[in-house]
């Protein structure tokens, strides 16, 4: 999980959003049947966060429409609070398992927000399991958001963990060969490339490798390449 940049409230859903809500406060008090949302506003919605998460999993960073379809995720469930429903601000992409994971239980703020908080200062990667765990020395009140976030969205499957491990060993192996290169070859340009593109999965390891393996100065150009 990273930061991420939310930019201003599409404007249909400015335009529509009063009207969508309406209809689901309606529906979730059972005064008439429906989905949540319209054809029309998932349409919307999901072009939207797809840009939010350049095409990614906002809480496991899993590629969307490759491991799992775009599913909307409201930070504060829909059942919880319905006036929220499509609140902007209150709305992420993620791949069916987050989702279901987390389901639509009342977290009270205990949840990471990948748009207001900075998940990478958070977040530690263990470097055998590929296992997400809390930072050392956090506070106590952080420390316990960390864990139960990694509880709520089940970050620690185990086809997640390996595909960090994948891609811990891949950007370790990478700066070892930049390491004995004086520049850039082809393969490593092209490697590079994979590495910085925002699309790609697991940003989190990859930044984490540079700035554990004494490389800042790239997690820090690739933040800035994110939008960070």
């Amino acid at each position: 999980m990273v930061r991420l940049q939310r930019g201003a409230t599409p404007h249909l859903l400015q335009q529509r959003g009063a009207t969508w809500t309406r209809r689901w406060q309606e529906i979730h008090a059972g005064r008439r049947i429906g989905d949540w949302a319209t054809p029309a506003a998932k349409k919307l919605l999901f072009a939207e966060l797809r840009k939010l998460a350049f095409g990614k999993c906002a809480f496991c960073e899993g590629l969307l429409e490759v491991t799992s379809y775009l599913e909307v995720e409201h930070y504060v469930a829909k059942t919880v609070r319905p006036e929220q429903v499509f609140e902007w601000t209150n709305l992420f992409p993620v791949c069916r398992l987050c989702n279901n994971s987390k389901s639509d239980v009342d977290h009270a703020g205990m949840l990471l927000k990948p748009d207001m908080d900075d998940p990478e200062s958070m977040l530690w990667l263990h470097p055998d399991s590929g296992k997400l765990e809390a930072r050392p020395l956090l506070g106590l009140a952080v420390r316990q958001r960390v864990e139960r976030t990694i509880e709520l969205c089940d970050l620690q499957r185990g086809g997640l963990c390996t595909k960090r491990i994948e891609k811990m060993q891949f950007t370790i192996r990478w700066l070892e060969r930049l390491s004995k290169r004086k520049r850039l070859d082809r393969l490593l340009q092209e490697e590079w490339k994979l590495l910085t593109d925002p699309r790609t999965e697991h940003k989190f390891v990859i930044r984490h490798v540079f700035e554990t393996r004494g490389e800042p100065r790239l997690a820090a150009w690739d933040r800035a390449n994110f939008g960070i």
